[in-house]
Parts: structure tokens; sequence; C-alpha cells
């Protein structure tokens, strides 16, 4: 007996769509044909909450009921012929996710790409530089040449094409947010697919890799989790000669990469996310984690300086309790449920002097406030169909 991955199809017991237009285009609605008014259902990542709004935005007058049915086909063929895809619609489950840290991050959607208001932004190129350093020195051999961090950067210049040291590596981006990390990964080279619990990110980070032509291919989820995408992609037990599939096929919709990067403080639960993200994780993938240290001096730079001196983020985005250590995380990872990972290694994260222009370094003398931890699925060599 093996294990392979089926796909779970995923019910809809209405007929949904998501309005691409204006401040509705992250609200998920299901529409009921037996009276006048029609009921919104926003997906949280544990429920379907059910409340009557008015669907104006969507191009549908609520002010008046349907006076016939010639206004009522009219209506719904106006509504329909704007932008829409459908959505990737769950049954409800527990998660990590936070309903009131989403709705934190839901207001910060359109100012996600501008620096003067996402350090995220200055710290990025680090981190990309970090994956990718990593990948070549114990990602088995699978990079070849060395990268720019720079490269990073320049999202929007294709008069000088990033090399593509990722190419052909499958990635996934759990709480990708606007997509800073999402579109360096593809510029790279990597198929990537991009989670994120708030529907308004993901849009906004949809509508941004618009703008290049190497990140429209990614492929942004919103309103999911990374327990959501393990419920898509369920592992089961199976016999291969009758499920009539290969070792490839069984492994072919897992990551060779997965960042969870600043996501762990803000999880309600960092062992669900972190058992999700192993799984999700091929043998002899990389799982890599960044988050910030519980240490009296995150307090005094993330906490009382970031958020309520400098004002370099919102007051509120971290809370002190749940910052985590390598050892802690380590500790997650290795007692997670798939229990073949193992540590590869951590670094530090700082910030350097003059620190108004959020230029950061990778250190890795101290973690003390932001760092970076790269964990490695062990391949099983008895199995060879995996």
């Amino acid at each position: 007996m093996v294990r392979h991955i089926r796909r779970i199809p995923l019910g809809t017991a209405t007929r949904t769509c998501i309005s691409s237009s204006g401040a509705a285009a992250s609200r998920v609605r299901a529409w009921s044909e037996m009276g006048t008014k029609f009921t919104i259902r926003i997906r949280t990542s544990a429920c379907f909450r059910v409340a009557n709004r008015s669907c104006t935005s969507s191009g549908i007058n609520e002010s008046r009921p349907f006076s016939s049915a010639a206004a009522r086909a009219a209506d719904i063929t106006a509504s329909r012929s704007r932008s829409i895809e459908p959505p990737r619609q769950l049954a409800p489950s527990t998660s990590s996710v936070s309903e009131e840290e989403v709705a934190h991050f839901d207001a910060l959607a359109s100012t996600w790409w501008d620096a003067d208001r996402n350090p995220l932004i200055g710290m990025n190129p680090t981190r990309v530089s970090y994956i990718v350093q990593t990948l070549q020195t114990a990602g088995g051999g699978v990079l070849g040449s060395s990268v720019d961090s720079s490269a990073v950067s320049r999202p929007t210049d294709t008069s000088h094409p990033p090399p593509r040291p990722l190419h052909g590596l499958r990635a996934l981006d759990v709480g990708c947010g606007g997509g800073l990390l999402s579109e360096s990964l593809a510029r790279l080279g990597a198929d990537v697919t991009a989670v994120d619990p708030s529907i308004e990110v993901a849009n906004a980070a949809r509508e941004h890799s618009q703008h290049h032509p190497l990140t429209r291919r990614i492929d942004y989820r919103g309103g999911m989790s990374a327990e959501d995408l393990v419920r898509e992609l369920t592992i089961v037990d199976a016999n291969v000669t009758d499920a009539n599939i290969t070792a490839a096929d069984a492994s072919a919709h897992l990551f060779d990469l997965v960042c969870v990067l600043e996501v762990v403080e803000h999880a309600t639960d960092p062992q669900s996310l972190l058992d999700s993200a192993c799984q999700l994780l091929r043998p002899g993938g990389l799982l890599f984690v960044s988050t910030l240290n519980r240490t009296a001096k995150s307090y005094v730079l993330a906490i009382a300086g970031a958020e309520h001196i400098m004002r370099m983020v919102p007051v509120g985005t971290h809370t002190w309790e749940k910052f985590l250590s390598p050892a802690e995380v380590g500790d997650l990872i290795i007692s997670s449920e798939e229990s073949k990972m193992e540590v590869v290694d951590t670094c530090g994260m700082v910030l350097k002097p003059p620190f108004v222009d959020m230029r950061w370094t990778l250190d890795r003398n101290d973690t003390d406030v932001n760092w970076i931890g790269a964990y490695r699925k062990k391949e099983n060599k008895e199995e060879e169909h995996f």
C-alpha cells in the first residue's frame, strides 16, 4: 500500500461568482432565485456567514423588487457581463486562520506595494536571496547558477530579464499577501501557487501580477488557507496498481518548495499551519519559514519602535506573545504529523542603519528579531514511489 494524491471535487450547492469590479471584488456571492432579495455569502476560513446585503455594487438594483421576469432577466444578464471567475468553494473546516487578522490585512490590500507603507518590500530581496542560496547549497543540486538579489526588485524592467534559477520548480507561497514573494519566485522561473485567507488581498495580488509577463501565470487562490489546500489535495492510502497511477502521478501535486514567510506570527494554531505546509511538500523538498523571535529586543524594535513610534506598520499588526524562536519553530516542524522533516539552517535578518531606507542583510549571529529558516522533508529510500 502506498500513498497517492487525488483531487476532491469542490461541490457547490449554489451557483456562485466573484465580481472583479470595485470594492466588491473580494466577496463571494451565491444567489437564490426563490425570492426578490439576494443572499450574499461571505466565505471565511472556518465557515460561511450568511447575511442579506445590498447587491448594488454587482450591478443589480435591489432598491426595487423584480417587477417582471423580463426586468429580472435583464438585471441578471447585466451582472454576468462583468469579468468573473469561479471561486474555490470549500466546506467549513478548522484552520489556523484568524478572522481578525484577515480583516486587518483586508484593509492593507490597496497599499501592499507602497514602499513607504510596507516594510516587507525592503526585506523581500533578502528573503529571496536566502531561499535561492539555500536551494543551491542544500537543495540536492537542483539549482545551477547564482542569482543577483537585485533582480527580484525590478518587477517591471523587461530590458534586464532576471536569471531563472528556479525554472522547473513548483513553489507554494502560503499567506502570500499582495504577492511580493510570489512575483519574485515567478520571475526566477518557478511555477507558483499562492494562497491567502484574504480574498481582498489575493485579488490585489492578482491585479498587480498582470503588469509583468513572467508573473501572470501565478495561480492566486484567495479565501484559502494551507489547511484548505491540503484538503483539496487530499493524501490517501491506495494501491498503485489498482489505482493505475505511477509514482510521478502520486507526487505531481506536491511542491518542491513551500514558503511560509511572516505568517506564523499571525496564526491561531502554528502547529496546524506548519503541519499542513509539511504535507504539501514533496520528499526532498524544502520548507522556508520566517517570523520574529520572542525577545525583549523584538518587542522594543518590532512593537514599540516599528508600530508605535515610527508607524512603519499599523498599530496592532503584531502580537509579541505570538512570536516564535528558531528552536520553537524547529520543534513544531520536527514534531509535525509528517515526522519526516529535518532542520537545514536558520539565519537572522537584520535591518541595516540608517533604518529609514529599509535595507536588510543576513546575519547568522543575530536571530533576536527577524529570522528565516530552512527545513527539508526526508526522502524515503525504501519506497520508490516517493
